[in-house]
């Protein structure tokens, strides 16, 4: 099958994986800092790894050739300061920054449930400050049963504005995705924002100067957006980037939020033009994939590393070679 052959295809560099920086990954690493000076990024849940822990991350993006890596403040739960600071210098050490993990706070429904979870957010924040990480990153959907697009752009400044004020007394800054798929916005009764134009104006209102966007290719093209949609925002404005292809067999409006694939998978979104324009803004932040793709999923952690990055840097060579 064509998404088989390709990730196949995508491992036929013979690297070797070891619990150092290997030649083959010293390379790559290289060379993705010599195209862009965004960071390769691995972001595990993103590609359905979810069995391994902080330490174990780490030593395979070290080996892989990965310059980043997302790290949830939950994984740092119950380590000492002595701890954090040996993963921080390790990290250093073998020149991986830190991509943008998930808000672990669930702000889209009860008050109740979102205070709770809100008086959690500072210890995360300073587990995560603690090793250096400087920004986080949520989704927003597109639609709702409850609000219309007016009240939904208010329900979501107040919320998004309480969490952004703790994250920026840690000195963290908070990325906003929006969602440009049609079947998003038509799933519930009222549309809300799903291009990058209506998520600068939700921005300017939640008003703390620590919140930017979250790009992701997929929705820029499902939000049919063009460079000049991206020529919008600044490098500072940008907290992370997904990388990732659409599904060939489905139209446009036809695209799902589930049924993506690796970065050049099937050539269906312009990822040449994306990431060049990225290098024109001058983005220097994590560059990590996010397909929900089933072949990956179905994949050893190992192997779903190892396709991961290579895809991610066949895509940065070709568009930036």
């Amino acid at each position: 099958m064509q998404r088989r052959n390709f990730l196949a295809a995508s491992l036929a560099i013979p690297t070797a994986l070891s619990a150092g920086t290997s030649k083959g990954a010293s390379n790559e690493r290289m060379s993705a800092a010599h195209k862009g000076q965004f960071k390769i990024s691995l972001k595990a849940d993103a590609i359905g790894i979810y069995s391994m822990g902080a330490d174990e991350l780490l030593d395979a993006a070290i080996a892989e050739g990965y310059e980043a890596l997302s790290v949830p403040g939950q994984w740092l739960e119950g380590w000492s300061k002595k701890q954090k600071k040996a993963f921080a210098k390790k990290a250093k050490k073998n020149d991986i920054s830190w991509g943008a993990n998930g808000l672990p706070i669930e702000f889209r429904k009860t008050e109740a449930q979102f205070k709770k979870e809100l008086a959690e957010l500072p210890r995360h924040a300073e587990n995560l400050a603690d090793i250096g990480v400087d920004r986080i990153g949520t989704w927003l959907i597109s639609s709702s049963d409850e609000r219309t697009y007016n009240e939904n752009m208010r329900f979501h400044a107040d919320r998004l504005r309480q969490a952004a004020r703790i994250l920026k007394d840690h000195d963290i800054k908070l990325g906003l995705e929006y969602l440009g798929t049609t079947a998003v916005r038509q799933q519930g009764r009222f549309a809300w924002l799903s291009s990058g134009r209506e998520l600068k104006e939700l921005i300017e209102m939640i008003g703390t100067g620590n919140v930017g966007v979250v790009l992701d290719s997929y929705h820029w093209y499902t939000a049919q957006e063009g460079v000049d949609d991206l020529k919008i925002w600044k490098n500072e404005d940008i907290i992370a980037v997904d990388l990732n292809d659409a599904n060939d067999q489905l139209t446009l409006h036809q695209q799902t939020d589930v049924a993506r694939e690796l970065p050049g998978a099937t050539g269906v979104i312009d990822l040449d033009a994306f990431l060049q324009t990225l290098v024109e803004i001058g983005y220097d932040g994590p560059l990590r994939a996010e397909p929900f793709s089933k072949t990956l999923n179905q994949m050893g952690p190992d192997l779903a590393i190892k396709a991961t990055h290579r895809a991610m840097m066949a895509s940065v060579n070709k568009a930036l070679g």
